[in-house]
């Protein structure tokens, strides 16, 4: 019985350890496609982009880990919703579910 237990736990480590693993986006691709929203590429759209996701990506990957398995699954299905993964729109999300979560006793009706 513990013998099996402890497989059944061993099984299970790779996915506990997946989820608390930032999702890893494409960034390039998705600042091609904004750069080239309207039909012109902007080189300086794109190297905005760049630098937006990088500090979101920077901003976001000190905190992954500790946050709840259902704003990281939520969030990441949110930023890659119609694109190949946007940091900029996973920090967002999780910013505003985060903040959504500890603002949740203020609420009342009158």
């Amino acid at each position: 019985m513990v013998r099996t237990l402890m497989v059944l736990a061993l099984l299970a480590l790779p996915f506990a350890v997946n989820a608390q693993e930032m999702p890893r986006y494409d960034v390039e691709a998705h600042c091609e496609e904004i750069a080239s929203f309207g039909g012109e590429f902007s080189n300086m759209t794109y190297n905005g982009c760049i630098q937006m996701e990088q500090s979101a990506y920077d901003g976001l990957k000190g905190q992954w880990a500790s946050l709840p398995g259902n704003i990281q699954r939520h969030c990441d299905e949110i930023a890659t919703f119609a694109s190949p993964g946007s940091y900029s729109t996973l920090q967002g999300c999780v910013q505003m579910e985060v903040s959504a979560g500890q603002n949740r006793g203020q609420f009342s009706f009158d």
